[in-house]
């Protein structure tokens, strides 16, 4: 596997899923979140998994990774809601700038270590950093954003008839 692809690729569907998007605080992507609230919630994915990266390197604070290991059924309603208030701006920013640090460290990190496993015991004995990216990363944006996709659809009807 080649993490960096999977990644970039990752990277892609949030792109193709929200350019254009000129809805973005109506709920109903999720049962309750907008599709400014997914993208607050892949933000915090994005710092989830940068902050697993500089854990593996031996370097911190990882106070993302740590939110999500004190409290994983709370983690995604309180990483949302501390970016409610910001603008859409400010999230897209966080997640771009996220993903720019998460791309450099794992070329940093190399593709050999990314693949051994054990290297992230808190997700599994066997599981490496490639796991967490294709499983918690890309799957995750992935169904996000096929979620976003699927509300356009629902929504643009409804647009084109009030025109």
């Amino acid at each position: 596997m080649n993490a960096l692809d999977v990644l970039k690729y990752g990277d892609g569907e949030v792109a193709k899923a929200t350019d254009g998007l000129d809805d973005w605080n109506t709920p109903g992507v999720t049962t309750s979140w907008s599709a400014k609230d997914v993208l607050a919630h892949l933000a915090s994915f994005e710092r989830f998994l940068e902050e697993a990266m500089l854990e593996l390197l031996g370097r911190g604070p990882t106070p993302t990774l740590d939110a999500m290991r004190a409290d994983a059924a709370g983690f995604n309603a309180a990483q949302v809601g501390s970016r409610r208030n910001a603008s859409l701006d400010a999230v897209r920013r966080e997640y771009d700038e996220a993903h720019a640090r998460v791309m450099g460290l794992a070329a940093e990190i190399g593709p050999d270590r990314l693949r051994q496993p054990g290297t992230i015991a808190w997700y599994g004995p066997s599981y490496a950093l490639d796991d967490l990216i294709v499983y918690a990363n890309y799957a995750h944006k992935r169904e996000h954003c096929a979620q976003i996709r699927a509300f356009r659809l629902r929504h643009a009807p409804a647009r084109r008839a009030g025109e």
